[in-house]
């Protein structure tokens, strides 16, 4: 593999784009996972239906047809112009986020009717429950299933190679083309994803080690 030194430097900014698009996607995710969650749970019969929706179409679809609809489509249909990576960053954002939602939402549900009884019983509104009581044991419970997903979106950011983003596997797929030496070049870049994505788990494995309500698990 001798070879590759050459293009590492291809390599390299090539994982480092794949690293802040994950990341985008899983903080943002996060974020907006959070607000999907209580607005399913609390924000009444239409809300919900919109996020039943919204949630349903980026689990529904493939990742691919996503990104081909944000490039192509939406922007002939607003006539606006999207340059390819902040079309990227959105949607693995937005894809991140319904299937946060669905962590998030049974994370709360596992703690919601006891710690929710106790904090108005202390005087607490049902709004200040959530956020001082409910919520942040919710998020210390939803680390084992954010971490599947954050391996499973780094994995995804392949996709992106399909509208022109030079993220890990683009540039892979760039050298191998350039050198023919196929086996060695994506071998390679698979062991980049999987150091990456150990050091990741193991990381996020210790930091739910640290944080765990004993006892206290998703159910939903």
């Amino acid at each position: 593999m001798d070879f590759l030194v050459e293009y590492f430097p291809m390599i390299f900014k090539g994982f480092i784009l794949t690293v802040q698009v994950t990341l985008f996607g899983v903080i943002i995710g996060l974020v907006l996972g959070i607000l999907l969650a209580i607005g399913d749970l609390y924000g009444g019969k239409i809300p919900s239906t919109i996020i039943k929706f919204y949630v349903e179409f980026f689990r529904g679809s493939p990742l691919i047809v996503q990104l081909f609809i944000f490039y192509y489509s939406v922007p002939d249909t607003l006539n606006i112009l999207i340059d390819r990576f902040t079309v990227g960053f959105i949607v693995f954002a937005l894809n991140s986020a319904a299937y946060q939602k669905g962590y998030i939402k049974g994370a709360m549900e596992s703690v919601y009717e006891d710690q929710m009884t106790a904090a108005l019983s202390l005087g607490l509104s049902k709004a200040q429950a959530i956020r001082y009581v409910v919520l942040p044991q919710a998020l210390r419970i939803v680390i084992p299933p954010w971490s599947n997903e954050f391996c499973s979106l780094t994995k995804s950011t392949a996709a992106l190679l399909l509208i022109g983003v030079p993220e890990l596997t683009s540039a892979g797929k760039t050298i191998a083309s350039w050198t023919y030496r196929v086996l060695e070049t994506y071998t390679f870049i698979a062991l980049i994803y999987l150091l990456w994505i150990s050091v990741m788990m193991k990381i996020l494995d210790i930091l739910y080690n640290k944080v765990k309500i004993p006892g206290v698990e998703i159910t939903a």
